[in-house]
């Protein structure tokens, strides 16, 4: 095997779930060049990453600011499919749980000499996956097991490894983590509606850590107005939350990109955030994690490789989660990583 393409075109979590599979291809195959197609949009997962040889990189229309650019953003992926074509794979995968017509499509552009994936019925799989995998198998796996499930059909077995990102290192900054003090990173910002937790339960949390831990916290959150229907912001909320805290052991960080946010994420010792790229991304950074779930599958999204302590209410609203059974999650998390000696604190 000498070129293997690995396609992921869905959200930043599902890129992160798929980071076990360059491990594994790197181990098995350790002089191939492995190539990664993905969106703008979680392109920066895979930034810096050993066993990553190329990203190749798409924007999706629904991410363009501008629609009348979409013209010109057809075009260019177009001629991006086109020079994918002329590097001949010899294998591609369409990484994931479950088929994608979408990039069965891109792969009929693309003409790899063979392609791995998911079908939903082996006898009605599409022409172009001709090393398939049944869907129903991944019945109760996680994401991340599912997804590296495709490898048996390369001959790789056993279970995948840790998910993992990589920050820039910036020598000039010194981290946060401290022998003396804990840090707290608590991320606000959530997509779905069912994952967002109020305002006044994230200021009463933070006064309890405060309080019981002498904590300090580091407030994350997606900048911009609530507004923007294309890139929501919570701009508003962390004000709200910072101006009823008005404490300095609270710093705020809003991350602008994808890039920042992951280069931030590496100071905090503990994270707290809701089901997300962002908590998949401090797996990906070995954080312990504790998280709320909301109208998602925990079974199969939970926090890969790290220590965690999930919260989902019977409703599947994180609105309903209390603030005492956040810090009783979180006292939960702190011992357990005490116990196993994780950590600085």
């Amino acid at each position: 095997m000498k070129t293997v393409l690995i396609v992921r075109r869905d959200n930043i979590g599902d890129l992160v779930c798929t980071t076990p599979l360059f491990d594994a291809i790197r181990a098995k195959f350790p002089h191939a060049d492995i190539h990664a197609l993905v969106n703008s949009y979680n392109a920066a997962v895979l930034d810096g990453n050993p066993n990553v040889s190329k990203i190749h990189v798409y924007e999706k229309l629904k991410h363009k600011r501008n629609i009348f650019s979409a013209p010109w953003s057809i075009a260019r992926r177009v001629r991006l499919l086109l020079h994918l074509r002329s590097l001949r794979f010899d294998c591609a995968i369409i990484a994931g749980s479950k088929l994608q017509p979408r990039v069965v499509k891109y792969l009929q552009w693309i003409r790899p000499k063979h392609v791995v994936g998911y079908v939903d019925e082996p006898n009605s799989a599409p022409r172009t996956i001709d090393l398939s995998v049944p869907t129903d198998s991944t019945q109760g796996l996680h994401e991340v097991a599912a997804t590296f499930r495709l490898l048996t059909r390369l001959g790789i077995g056993g279970e995948p490894s840790i998910v993992k990102v990589y920050p820039r290192t910036r020598r000039d900054e010194p981290s946060f983590v401290s022998a003396q003090q804990l840090y707290v990173g608590v991320h606000i910002s959530s997509r779905k509606p069912t994952q967002r937790w109020h305002d006044d339960n994230f200021v009463e949390f933070i006064l309890q850590l405060r309080q019981r831990y002498a904590a300090k916290v580091v407030l994350f959150w997606s900048p911009g107005a609530e507004s923007n229907k294309r890139h929501p912001g919570d701009d508003k909320k962390a004000s709200a939350i910072l101006s009823r805290l008005n404490d300095p052991n609270v710093i705020a960080i809003p991350t602008s990109t994808l890039r920042e946010l992951i280069d931030e994420m590496t100071k905090p010792d503990i994270f707290v955030c809701s089901d997300g790229g962002a908590m998949h991304i401090a797996a990906g950074l070995g954080k312990p994690i504790l998280c709320f779930f909301g109208d998602s599958d925990a079974e199969h999204w939970h926090p890969w490789g790290v220590p965690y302590e999930l919260l989902q209410p019977a409703s599947r609203l994180v609105s309903d989660i209390s603030v005492a059974e956040a810090i009783g999650g979180f006292e939960k998390l702190l011992a357990r990583v005490k116990h196993a000696g994780l950590g600085n604190n």
